[in-house]
């Protein structure tokens, strides 16, 4: 049975930092004090206090507590902070975010009661010195729980944006389940408002950040880009030795490479590191790139979204156990579970994609107009303005074709799906023509001249409209990109090599200049203070004798 109303204790606190706790203001229970607990360890510590693992004396349940000390003046100035991040917490329920089952306050901290995580924080997965601590497919898993529990808030209304997703900020719970926790940067976007604070872990800061542009949900996602990168090299993608080479790398997108890595990693990760937000891939779009799929072909169905319509039980800490306790009034699971795709929902993404796809051809008639003035061939641009004609109708007729009556999407599912693929990949491969093309005339380069042939059947099979022929002249066109491309990576990569070694050969001979300076200046200290010795000596000399000669 429930505490009566009367029988209802709250703390005497004559400073309170927080809201008094929900389940309080009802009745459910008395509020939770510290002696309740049984503290076992220190979890963690930082500016804003401490984090126990602290065991329920009644429940016996452990829990990871937040203790926030209330008389520094950090955490008086950030008191906002604090209850907007427990008023997100509550309103979150998701099996990859760590939930907060309650809160309480004394006359010195007021205390977060929080899930606790055995695995801690995946930082001590990153490699270091070379050392890999987990492989690509893990990376994977772990990312998949990252992107699900980011959905999530994307989708809450209104829309939650983290602002801090870094290694530190991902628990490790069993099996490699992964909960995404600390939300003290968190906050609410509306409709197009752009939020303007200067936030975040400085390695992870989008370029609308850094540039004080105002920013969205988007920064969230240019977080998840730099963790895959972090957590496949043990490195930040941005190399400097103080914030304003990093700020600068950033917005130039100069990422340091290493020299092997998982192509579809680099790939992901460069489809994500964009400089304007709205050409960053969106959450649903990376969980169908080969980085997941080829490991988890289902990835898509992991995301989750909130369920407004849904009641939520308050948990009760004296009596609750989390194990068993079903937050949800109706029994339903935690969120409403997206289905796998239909073919409306093929469609809706199709259309979302159209806008982006529109854009970039933007782009390639600009290009078309560089390339003219390079002296391209006018056959050659009509050619490839045919090319591009045909796609705009392609797609045109997938992002347009909604209509129930002459569509029937689950019939034509799976060939929306192969048709829309199909449409990606030849939109790529042109795209990356056009770029050859121009670093052809910008460089003066003959690399790419051997080229021509594959887009000589790149061009035949369009014309019969032959879908075979035309994935063999797209499959030749990308092997042979990829040596070309493989051989100036190579070549670069050598230069930067030697580049590293002069830098190496510099530095020694500046410390061994410096060593020699050192060992001048000690040698001339050692002489001087030599120099001195014996001429104290001397004195010491005459001094005696001067004494004898008046004591005589």
């Amino acid at each position: 049975m429930f505490q009566t109303v009367n029988q209802v204790k709250r703390n005497n606190v004559y400073n309170r930092f927080l809201p008094i706790p929900e389940g309080v203001l009802k009745g459910l229970e008395s509020e939770a004090k510290i002696e309740d607990f049984k503290i076992l360890k220190e979890l963690g510590s930082g500016s804003f206090g401490r984090v126990l693992l602290a065991q329920h004396k009644i429940t016996q349940v452990k829990y990871a507590i937040k203790a926030i000390d209330k008389t520094t003046q950090v955490n008086i100035q950030e008191k906002p902070y604090f209850r907007r991040e427990i008023e997100i917490m509550y309103r979150v329920h998701h099996p990859n975010v760590v939930k907060l089952f309650g809160h309480f306050e004394d006359n010195k901290y007021c205390y977060l009661i929080m899930e606790y995580i055995q695995g801690g924080n995946i930082y001590s997965l990153v490699p270091k010195h070379n050392i890999r601590k987990i492989n690509t497919q893990q990376v994977a898993s772990i990312i998949k729980d990252v992107i699900s529990a980011v959905y999530y808030l994307h989708h809450m209304k209104p829309i939650i944006v983290h602002r801090d997703i870094k290694p530190e900020n991902v628990l490790l719970d069993k099996g490699l389940k992964c909960k995404l926790t600390d939300f003290g940067w968190s906050n609410y976007m509306q409709g197009d408002m752009k939020r303007t604070t200067l936030c975040g872990t400085p390695v992870y800061l989008a370029p609308e950040i850094i540039n004080n542009q105002g920013h969205d949900e988007h920064v969230d996602i240019w977080c998840i880009g730099v963790l895959i990168f972090e957590l496949m090299t043990g490195n930040s993608p941005w190399q400097g030795y103080d914030m304003q080479t990093i700020k600068y790398n950033i917005n130039r997108l100069r990422i340091m490479w290493p020299r092997e890595m998982d192509k579809d990693a680099a790939d992901l990760i460069k489809k994500i590191l964009k400089f304007y937000p709205e050409e960053r891939l969106s959450l649903e779009q990376m969980l169908i790139h080969p980085f997941f799929t080829k490991f988890f072909p289902d990835a898509i169905n992991s995301l989750i979204k909130p369920d407004t319509s849904t009641q939520y039980r308050i948990f009760i800490v004296s009596k609750d156990n989390p194990a068993n306790w079903n937050p949800i009034f109706n029994g339903s699971d935690y969120g409403l579970r997206l289905k796998p795709y239909t073919g409306y929902e093929y469609n809706t993404l199709y259309k979302y994609n159209y806008n982006n796809l529109l854009q970039k051809y933007e782009n390639l008639k600009k290009e078309y107009n560089d390339l003219r003035k390079a002296g391209f061939s006018q056959n050659d641009l009509e050619s490839l303005r045919r090319e591009l004609k045909e796609k705009e109708q392609k797609i045109n007729q997938i992002a347009y074709s909604k209509s129930s009556n002459n569509i029937k999407y689950n019939n034509k599912y799976n060939d929306l799906k192969i048709t829309y693929d199909d449409l990606v990949t030849e939109n790529y491969n042109l795209k990356n023509r056009l770029n050859l093309y121009e670093n052809h005339f910008k460089s003066g380069s003959n690399g790419v001249i051997y080229l021509d042939k594959d887009f000589n059947q790149i061009r035949n099979s369009i014309n019969k409209n032959n879908m075979n022929e035309f994935t063999q002249a797209i499959n030749n066109l990308k092997t042979n990109y990829d040596n070309y491309y493989q051989m100036n990576y190579e070549a670069i990569t050598l230069m930067k090599d030697r580049e590293l070694e002069r830098w190496k050969e510099q530095e020694r001979k500046k410390r061994e200049r410096e060593k020699q300076q050192i060992n001048a200046l000690i040698y001339k200290y050692d002489q001087t203070l030599a120099l001195g010795q014996r001429e104290n000596d001397q004195l010491k000399m005459r001094l005696k004798e001067l004494e004898s000669y008046f004591q005589q």
